[in-house]
């Protein structure tokens, strides 16, 4: 057995979809728990670029403090929702080109991110994410990538439209 396999994990699981999830958190959540709890963990993946993280696609140390955990799993009103949100893990490691169970420093991971996910891949491989709609991944996504993201049409509208309603 190598020596790298006999060392004992000292990082964290992250779910796939979770990676994502990071780039985009604005502070809002389930609970007020499980909102300190994604921060806590978004600081540590932010300040340790060295700090390993091997990717699963099973209950991670964000999903610890969600209200829709049971016995491990994810479920949403009392009706198991589980697979769904595997199978959106499953498309971030298959974009990625990784396998549950994967290690790799937060740098290397959010490099191959950035190298293989673009904002505009967000809508497909996050299909049926209740946060979706939210757009907060695709302008996480852009800002990691070093690119601003482009307001649409309607954003410029709706701004112009707020401002004539200003005395």
């Amino acid at each position: 057995m190598p020596i790298e396999a006999q060392k004992k994990f000292k990082g964290i699981p992250l779910r796939a979809h979770h990676l994502l999830c990071i780039l985009g958190f604005q502070g809002i959540g389930y609970t007020a728990g499980f909102i300190r709890n994604f921060q806590k963990v978004k600081r540590m993946v932010e300040q340790h670029p060295e700090l390993e993280i091997e990717v699963v696609d099973s209950c991670d140390v964000i999903c610890i403090a969600c209200p829709n955990m049971q016995s491990g799993e994810c479920y949403r009103s009392g009706l198991k929702y589980n697979q769904k949100v595997k199978d959106i893990d499953h498309r971030v490691m298959e974009r990625l080109g990784i396998k549950p169970g994967s290690r790799f420093k937060a740098s290397e991971l959010y490099g191959l991110i950035k190298e293989k996910i673009k904002p505009e891949d967000i809508q497909e491989i996050c299909r049926g994410c209740e946060w979706l709609d939210l757009g907060f991944c695709p302008r996480g996504l852009a800002s990691l990538a070093g690119k601003e993201q482009q307001v649409n049409d309607d954003e410029v509208a709706q701004y112009h439209h707020a401002q004539r309603k200003i005395p």
